[in-house]
């Protein structure tokens, strides 16, 4: 399985208007060939052992997409519907500073082996 994490800092106050972006986007991404899942992870809290839970303090919002494998996602990025999905006009005054992705391959986990379903 490969993941790809979009990580979106967000300005303090203007939380409420990213996750409205977000839950209005386009979902064309949700029928594409290996794509298996989306999920707009908020900024949570971190933990140490014996501590109390704290604000992780960065405000940054993580949109993290698993496809069946990396080739999947390139194609997904390549592709004119990607290019659709991402036209839209954004109002870039409820971001703080720049988004970025990281990639990665699961080497274990709930799903990572299972074979894919098709439909």
């Amino acid at each position: 399985m490969f993941i790809s994490i979009n990580h979106i800092p967000v300005k303090q106050g203007r939380e409420a208007d990213f996750e409205k972006m977000f839950l209005e986007r386009d979902r064309s991404v949700e029928n594409q060939p290996g794509f298996l899942s989306l999920d707009i992870l908020k900024p949570g809290q971190k933990s140490f052992p014996g501590g109390k839970p704290e604000p992780i303090g960065d405000n940054e919002y993580q949109v993290l997409t698993r496809w069946e494998n990396q080739a999947a996602f390139r194609t997904w990025v390549q592709s004119d519907a990607f290019k659709k999905s991402h036209s839209r006009e954004v109002d870039h005054s409820i971001f703080e500073g720049r988004s970025y992705l990281t990639y990665h391959e699961s080497l274990e986990g709930a799903g990572a082996q299972k074979e894919p379903v098709h439909s």
